[in-house]
């Protein structure tokens, strides 16, 4: 038992984002290199939200690389995200949902048949391995957490009734618009702000998981995201946003929160040496593609989460940024926070001051009370 509470552990936090999820995979693809060995043999724990959801279940209960996860994607994603001009056009007025998901659920069975939450999967020393999935629950109206370990408390977990099939799909196949909610009440996990799972799969681990032991200071939490893209929004042009333009900016707006909570909250945690944080984001933009020397303008953005179209670019981008990596960096590897506020004319009434005082720390939230 000691032996076990001393030693380090890993969490996988994968981000939402449909078929951005790709870029996921060819980071994870390159940490098990570096590694030297598959993701259900070195994390402890693996979270997820949607996407991220579907990979860290493949990983804990079908025992696939991210290299077989990444061929998956490619034979699935054209039939989940059928894009078919009339049927968009029908869809997006008339009804309640663009895709219908039986192409994925028949997947999801191939996989993980009539296996519950209940059964926690051992690694190859014998390690039980903790999985993390979030979904939003429209009744309730609050995130759950379908989890597949005993909690620190004793109290049963209402998830080990769950199918992993099942909790896979009220995760990641339940988008609104898209795929409507699934059981008639769960919507997917990234509606809220655990778009991006990191921090609370910290506290999960060492505030709530029993099973395996997570110790302060020497646990490490993996964040990959999905891909970022720059705002291209100016002054004024929601004057002129129709009811789909304001769907499409709430829900992008969303996202980019839900990841800036959860890295700054993981970072604070990080600082208090509660554990070790490493996030792997790309930014993509015109100056990120010409460091990767790919074509500026090939395909739109931003990309949304079916844009099936966009799965050789992803992979194309995805493999640049993870071959681009330096492991070395403690911190990972992710774009800047936004610039400091202080600089943006438009949020003072009148003449902005000179700032007195240091200027704001690397790492901190950029915030309208200038702290």
């Amino acid at each position: 038992m000691a032996k076990e509470r001393a030693r380090e552990r890993h969490i996988l936090a994968l981000d939402g984002g449909g078929v951005r999820g790709i870029l996921s995979l060819h980071v994870l693809k390159a940490l098990e290199q570096h590694v030297g060995k598959p993701a259900y043999e070195f994390f402890d724990m693996l979270a997820g939200t949607s996407t991220g959801g579907i990979i860290a279940a493949l990983i804990v209960y079908g025992r696939m690389t991210a290299e077989q996860i990444l061929a998956e994607y490619d034979r699935m994603v054209g039939r989940v995200f059928d894009r078919d001009p009339r049927r968009m056009f029908v869809g997006g007025l008339l009804k309640k949902r663009i895709y219908g998901r039986d192409a994925a659920l028949e997947t999801l069975r191939y996989y993980f048949g009539k296996r519950t939450l209940r059964r926690m999967p051992l690694r190859f020393d014998g390690e039980p391995q903790a999985l993390l999935l979030t979904t939003h629950d429209l009744v309730r109206n609050e995130e759950l957490f379908l989890s597949n370990y005993p909690f620190k408390s004793g109290r049963p977990n209402f998830a080990w009734s769950w199918k992993v099939g099942e909790a896979v799909a009220a995760s990641a196949l339940s988008a609104p618009w898209y795929f409507g909610p699934y059981f008639g009440r769960f919507v997917d996990g990234g509606l809220t702000v655990f778009n991006c799972p990191a921090r609370q799969a910290a506290v999960e681990a060492l505030d709530y998981c029993e099973r395996p032991i997570f110790k302060r200071g020497a646990t490490t939490v993996w964040s990959l995201g999905t891909g970022t893209f720059p705002t291209r929004y100016r002054t004024g042009d929601g004057d002129g946003f129709h009811l789909w333009d304001w769907a499409s900016r709430v829900a992008s707006d969303v996202q980019g929160d839900a990841e800036g909570d959860q890295i700054y909250g993981a970072e604070r945690m990080a600082r208090r040496g509660e554990i070790r944080f490493r996030r792997y984001q790309v930014r993509i933009d015109d100056e990120t593609l010409r460091g990767f020397k790919l074509a500026t303008g090939r395909v739109a953005l931003p990309i949304s989460l079916d844009r099936a179209d966009a799965v050789d670019f992803l992979h194309q981008v995805g493999a640049r940024f993870a071959a681009s990596i330096d492991w070395s960096l403690e911190r990972g590897v992710y774009p800047p926070p936004l610039p400091d506020p202080f600089a943006d004319t438009g949020l003072w009434r009148t003449r902005a001051p000179r700032p007195r005082g240091p200027r704001r720390a690397p790492g901190k939230p950029p915030s309208a009370r200038l702290c």
